[in-house]
């Protein structure tokens, strides 16, 4: 929201320069004008470098003059203005906005897509279709196809380790560098990461953990992390046990913890 600003039309477009939200801005839009009036524009802001941005203002006055946009004086809020400032579209109209790069979207439609698909993974009894090229970024698939393991030579390679959603979210993160981890599945995609050996994976799922940590898991993901050496996140999660120690000491999770590593629970009460 702003008042105070200049407002012109050129070509099938209006530009919107400066004005005032409370403070002066310099900022420039453009609103692409539909040829169908029952259709929403299409705002966008025109980006300029900060060594020739104009000053910001208010209550200045603009007009379009041969292919150019005129804009002269107005108010920063301290100062009265006296300057002009020259906006030529001839010079912008030559310039291209490069689409937003597609790469991740298109990658990620290819997991668990058939088309050619070169190797195939049997999860909880389910097909899951996968591409060696994409797998090759991980050390555990790497040998499984290039060594002389027997799934190297299999058409379809069984995965008993982790559940169907938990393998088809490795896939998207070897297919893709990213993935959404929900909180309820953050230790099962960890725990999967260390066995397949993905590193950065892990450390994502790590951080994911510690966002949702609670009096209820706590105990859960410091046991989780000692197993499998997580360093950051076992010290992280133990300091948050000693910080809430008598509410955590009373639940399952920390029972649980004690009865499987007692050494973590003497620790804890050093």
């Amino acid at each position: 929201p702003r008042d105070s600003h200049i407002a012109v039309t050129h070509s099938n477009y209006m530009y919107v320069f400066g004005g005032s939200s409370g403070n002066a801005l310099n900022d420039l839009y453009e609103l692409q004008l539909p040829t169908d009036m029952s259709l929403p524009g299409k705002w966008r802001k025109i980006e300029s470098s900060e060594l020739n941005a104009p000053l910001a203002r208010f209550c200045h006055v603009g007009v379009v003059q041969n292919d150019a946009l005129f804009i002269f004086g107005g108010y920063n809020g301290t100062d009265r203005l006296n300057d002009f400032v020259q906006f030529d579209f001839t010079v912008y109209e030559l310039s291209f906005e490069v689409p937003s790069s597609t790469l991740v979207s298109e990658f990620r439609a290819l997991v668990h897509n058939e088309t050619l698909s070169d190797v195939t993974f049997v999860v909880d009894g389910r097909p899951i279709y996968a591409h060696k090229l994409f797998l090759m970024r991980c050390s555990y698939f790497r040998a499984l196809i290039l060594g002389d393991m027997k799934e190297s030579m299999m058409e379809t390679i069984p995965i008993e380790q982790v559940s169907h959603p938990t393998f088809m979210m490795i896939l998207e993160y070897l297919y893709t560098d990213k993935v959404r981890i929900p909180l309820d599945g953050a230790m099962e995609l960890f725990e999967a990461a260390e066995f397949f050996g993905i590193p950065r994976l892990k450390t994502m799922c790590e951080k994911r953990m510690l966002l949702s940590i609670n009096v209820e898991n706590a105990a859960c993901i410091l046991h989780t992390a000692d197993l499998h050496s997580a360093v950051a996140l076992r010290e992280k999660a133990k300091k948050f046990i000693l910080s809430r120690f008598e509410s955590i000491s009373k639940t399952p999770c920390f029972e649980e913890m004690g009865r499987c590593n007692i050494d973590l629970v003497f620790e804890l009460l050093q």
